[in-house]
């Protein structure tokens, strides 16, 4: 019975912690926070990038020719998600859904295994 109990007195703690972390790396960025200029291009080649503008009004601005190169579909308006930044149709349908990939950086994987990165420019 002793042992149950320092078990679940244990458990406490750790589900707390969990909790925490849970809910601080799920923070929904604003599209004021993530509007500004961004390149789009495959992992290993930045040359073939395409630089493209994310307004607060979550629409698309650049070269979206590029963008439409790269994942298939004309993208023209974006979305802030917990996790990922999604690029979407002009119907506001996601094309792609970018995770998270380091600070100022998504990463999306293409069915065929064609990795593409979303990285910010810096504010100035």
């Amino acid at each position: 019975m002793a042992l149950k109990r320092m078990i679940a007195l244990g458990a406490i703690p750790l589900m707390l912690m969990t909790e925490v972390g849970m809910a601080s790396s799920l923070l929904l960025p604003t599209p004021a926070q993530l509007a500004g200029d961004w390149t789009l291009y495959p992992e290993n080649d930045r040359a073939a990038g395409c630089e493209l503008q994310l307004d607060a009004a979550q629409t698309l601005h650049g070269d979206l020719q590029c963008a439409e190169g790269l994942i298939g579909q004309r993208p023209s308006g974006w979305l802030p998600t917990p996790d990922t930044l999604a690029l979407l149709d002009g119907s506001g349908s996601a094309l792609v859904h970018f995770n998270r990939f380091k600070p100022g950086i998504f990463k999306w994987i293409s069915p065929p295994k064609k990795i593409l990165l979303l990285e910010r420019k810096n504010k100035e």
